[in-house]
């Protein structure tokens, strides 16, 4: 994980690399840049999770760098450190979704527990994202196994709706939308998926979910608010009524009972 720390001034940039513990942060590079285009050059060659940067630059100002950045590299982190306290350029970095708006000077305490929040949030988001994969890869070995293949996959509109659902588990997927993706009806799809697969298209897509959730919560990764919403249950309770009406349990309780047999 690369941090970037942009500021005109170099005795700015210097007082933070000499007062933040890094010891206690996980960063493996710490780029520093003296304006706007040194900057660019850096997002270009490397690769930037967290942004730290100063609003007021010659020939490019802060505000201009993580516009491009929320553009080109919208995943990056960007957390503004500067001397301006004005509302609108409070105004223009939460419209450009920072991460952080912090006053200048700062505590080196605070700005620890600043970086580590940052950090974490980029971690949390890789993991959810290899968890993700893993789940899609894991049900196309299992669709590939029952003797699915690729061809017939393309050939036959309802595993062209299976192989979709795997992967847009965390949408909010209807039986409208779904239907227009193969271009039929949806009472149509519903009495062919019904008759072909022996289940609703709903019940299919809740069993997808749960399978998912399940392997989740075993991970022991994310949070169980976060499983949730990454199974497509914006709602918390509702997902854990329906974990409990296919499981036998809460998500927690699951959790709980997988991880004390693991430890056996």
């Amino acid at each position: 994980m690369n941090l970037l720390i942009v500021d005109d001034e170099i005795y700015a940039i210097q007082g933070i690399l000499d007062s933040v513990n890094w010891d206690r942060l996980d960063f493996d590079n710490i780029f520093t840049a003296n304006s706007y285009s040194q900057a660019l050059n850096i997002f270009q060659n490397e690769k930037v999770a967290i942004l730290v940067c100063d609003i007021e630059m010659p020939y490019g100002t802060g505000l201009d760098l993580v516009e491009w950045v929320r553009e080109h590299y919208p995943n990056t982190l960007c957390i503004f450190l500067t001397c301006h306290d004005e509302f609108q350029y409070a105004k223009q970095a939460i419209s450009l979704k920072c991460f952080d708006y912090v006053l200048k000077p700062i505590p080196p305490k605070k700005l620890l527990e600043i970086l580590q929040r940052a950090s974490d949030e980029i971690k949390n988001t890789y993991r959810t994202q290899e968890y993700l994969e893993y789940g899609k890869r894991f049900i196309k070995e299992l669709s590939e196994k029952k003797g699915i293949n690729e061809e017939e996959k393309v050939k036959d509109p309802l595993n062209e709706v299976e192989h979709y659902i795997q992967n847009h588990i965390s949408d909010n997927l209807t039986v409208e939308e779904i239907a227009k993706m193969v271009f039929l009806s949806p009472d149509y799809l519903t009495r062919l998926f019904k008759k072909q697969k022996g289940q609703t298209l709903i019940d299919y897509i809740t069993s997808q979910r749960m399978f998912l959730a399940k392997e989740l919560l075993e991970s022991n990764v994310l949070t169980i608010s976060m499983i949730s919403a990454k199974v497509g249950y914006g709602n918390y309770s509702y997902f854990t009524k329906m974990f409990k009406k296919y499981y036998g349990k809460t998500p927690r309780d699951y959790q709980n009972q997988y991880l004390k047999g693991k430890k056996c």
